[in-house]
């Protein structure tokens, strides 16, 4: 071995070094340019932004009330002229009349007359009003119920003396009975009359029914009701009556 080389330092190699660090250059320019490519990549995508929903607030308002009508100004008096006041005229002074002496004359006696009474008033004296008489007992009912058999007797007679024989009847040569129902007011006013129980032969119905229409009837005695009765009368007819 030489004395030389083993007297020299060691150094290492130059190229070791370079390498080191350009590798080092190399890996931050890589690592930069990787990292420029992310952010160029990034930024070159759309962005989408949402739209932020847009919130609309509605407030109600009251309308404001009408204005009022104007109230038209009061009128305005209407002032009148004070009359002008009339003069006064004055009052035209009256001559007094001059005073002339008055003759008395004597007056002539007169007769003495002898004085009348001075007429007096009738004194009006006021007609006296008889007192109402109390009203009549009211009969007892028997006393009624003869009144109205009494009534109805006097009917039938009456009835009965006013028949008539049509020339029908006597035509026919026939006779029969109708009995009529009829009925009177208290005033004997025929109301009504029908044929109650047929005689058979319609001549002497209807003939017997005009005669009850015909006849006359008295009013109710005073012991009968006061409201209006019902009546039956038999008429006989016959031929060889009158």
């Amino acid at each position: 071995m030489n004395t030389a080389t083993l007297s020299s330092p060691v150094q290492p190699p130059k190229f070791g070094k370079d390498h080191f660090g350009r590798a080092l250059m190399i890996g931050a320019v890589i690592e930069a340019l990787m990292i420029g490519g992310l952010v160029y990549s990034h930024l070159s995508q759309p962005v989408t932004v949402k739209p932020k929903p847009k919130i609309i607030a509605i407030h109600m308002i009251k309308p404001a009330p009408p204005k009022p009508k104007p109230v038209p100004p009061p009128p305005k008096p209407v002032v009148h002229p004070k009359p002008i006041p009339k003069p006064v005229p004055r009052p035209i002074p009256i001559p007094r009349p001059i005073p002339h002496p008055v003759v008395r004359h004597p007056l002539p006696s007169k007769p003495l007359l002898a004085k009348t009474p001075a007429p007096q008033a009738p004194v009006y004296t006021p007609p006296v009003t008889p007192p109402v008489p109390p009203p009549p007992p009211a009969p007892s009912p028997a006393a009624r119920q003869s009144a109205i058999d009494t009534y109805a007797a006097m009917l039938r007679a009456r009835v009965q003396a006013n028949a008539r024989v049509p020339d029908s009847v006597r035509m026919m040569h026939v006779r029969g009975t109708a009995v009529i129902s009829f009925r009177l007011t208290p005033s004997g006013h025929l109301i009504s009359a029908q044929v109650a129980q047929s005689s058979g032969i319609g001549a002497i119905n209807r003939a017997a029914l005009k005669t009850v229409e015909d006849t006359r009837f008295p009013p109710f005695t005073k012991k009968m009701p006061k409201h209006p009765m019902t009546f039956d009368v038999s008429v006989h007819l016959s031929a060889h009556g009158s």
